[in-house]
């Protein structure tokens, strides 16, 4: 099959100033189909700021995939897009990422549309909107979601938990009807293990942290779902018990979008007596990111209490357990279960900086645990998060890709108000009560149970004996009157 496909750059390979998520995403949907035997073209959207004022190539071709980078008016531009289709000839368009799927989107596609939602989108504007304590993300966020919902004939998302909200959001806009009663919508693909590069060198020690430094390490963006008081409390803590102990970030904030938690986090540690003890090194260059992570000994990620993190996934957390980094995470999500579920890594709850503490310092007294620990890890994410085993659903569909089972009716259906009777002769729906039986419904069986007693009573040799006695009296009385 020929498949297009639409995301994010910069993508895993390329040595950029920023490795964003989006990207990672993009690259996993689009090397599992061609890995898969399918072509592939990949339209992507380049982010500028990743690229550390360096022009990335326009073209090129990567593992078998046809790779072409946009600007973001190309990119968003639907006769660029309804352009390529047309170029490209696909059998079938994948969107990664809601960005990818809604530029298919605005395309009003004709052909199959597999479209992605790579983490909960309106819990990410929910939480930016408490970031910025303004609620406009709400509706820039469902201004991109909303053309998916209505257009996509199969939506993936990030874990278990998004899935039946992304299945509520498609019943708000009219996809759960009688056509799509027994048609699965929804697939799961989880993050997926990316490859690092192979050539690392000692970067840390002794030059940053001394050589029996116990090093916690942070890579990534700080957005508005990390929790930097946590992490700050945690590792205060266990700076305080632990001497050993240092903390290294590679990442910072995101420009744009937010810079503040990156600033609130320095102006902690710059308050801290063990500053000294951390490193920040801001953004770097993919390659160096992986030397610092080999010479980590344990990875951290905190977050607050939202929905983001609870429909989610993290990146981060999945490579660095492919990679033999030994984890750290909060309670929250598929992920935060399976770490604790399958002890592939140490789990603590959220807003908790003295339990993080506990774990910091159980990890640094205990390297030999720690090592099994991160061997069982390193053996379960390369087992049930690689490309090949978070993709399946995707390759299958692609395999035969077909339209959901509405497609003459998602075009015109805006909501599900949109299938209220058009005539006065058809039926009215009466609502119904708790237990999903309507008030009228009730009513009918209350009278039925009763003209039931009444016919039992009308049958019983009492109600005779009555009756009769009734009609004795009435005759006696007529007699008396009469005399």
């Amino acid at each position: 099959m020929n498949i297009l496909v639409c995301g994010l750059c910069p993508l895993p390979h390329e040595n950029t100033h920023q490795t964003t998520g989006p990207g990672i995403r993009t690259w996993q949907m689009a090397s599992a189909l061609s890995r898969a035997g399918h072509n592939v073209h990949l339209l992507t959207m380049q982010l500028t700021n990743a690229y550390n004022g360096v022009e990335p190539k326009r073209e090129e071709i990567r593992e078998n995939i046809a790779i072409t980078r946009l600007d973001v008016e190309e990119f968003f531009n639907p006769n660029v897009i309804s352009n390529s289709i047309e170029r490209y000839a696909p059998d079938a368009l994948v969107g990664a990422t809601v960005y990818g799927s809604c530029t298919l989107a605005a395309t009003n596609p004709k052909l199959p549309f597999w479209a992605d939602q790579f983490g909960h989108f309106m819990a990410e504007a929910q939480a930016l909107a408490h970031h910025q304590q303004n609620n406009w993300p709400l509706a820039h966020f469902w201004r991109h979601l909303e053309p998916v919902l209505h257009t996509a004939d199969k939506i993936s998302t990030v874990s278990r938990r998004q899935r039946y909200a992304t299945i509520g959001e498609l019943g708000t806009v009219g996809r759960l009807n009688a056509e799509t009663a027994q048609y699965e919508f929804t697939a799961v693909i989880p993050c997926a293990t990316m490859p690092v590069s192979a050539e690392t060198k000692p970067t840390l020690r002794p030059n940053t942290v001394p050589e029996d430094a116990f090093v916690v390490f942070w890579s990534g963006s700080y957005n508005v779902w990390s929790d930097v008081d946590t992490l700050f409390d945690g590792l205060q803590v266990a700076m305080e018990s632990n001497p050993r102990i240092h903390f290294v970030s590679t990442g910072g904030g995101i420009s744009g979008h937010d810079i503040r938690t990156y600033a609130h986090f320095k102006e902690r540690i710059a308050s801290s007596p063990f500053h000294a003890r951390f490193h920040l090194q801001g953004w770097v260059d993919t390659p160096l990111v992986a030397s610092f992570q080999a010479e980590a000994d344990l990875g951290v990620l905190t977050e607050h209490v939202m929905y983001e993190g609870r429909l989610g996934h993290k990146n981060r957390v999945v490579q660095w357990m492919a990679n033999g980094l030994p984890v750290a995470y909060n309670a929250i999500g598929d992920l935060g279960e399976e770490l604790r579920q399958h002890e592939t890594g140490l789990v603590f709850e959220v807003n908790d900086g003295p339990g993080l503490a506990q774990q910091i310092l159980w990890a640094a007294d205990h390297p030999e645990d720690l090592d099994r620990l991160a061997q069982r890890a390193q053996a379960y994410a390369q087992k049930h998060h690689s490309i090949d085993a978070t993709t399946s659903d995707l390759v299958a569909w692609a395999n035969a890709p077909q339209k959901a089972p509405d497609a003459e009716l998602k075009r015109a259906i805006r909501s599900p108000a949109d299938f209220a009777p058009q005539t006065a002769s058809a039926p009215t729906l009466v609502p119904t009560s708790g237990n999903g039986i309507s008030p009228l419904a009730i009513a009918e069986q209350r009278a039925d149970r009763a003209e039931q007693q009444l016919d039992d009573i009308h049958s019983s040799k009492m109600w005779h004996f009555w009756m009769a006695s009734i009609t004795f009296r009435q005759r006696l009385r007529s007699l008396i009157g009469r005399s």
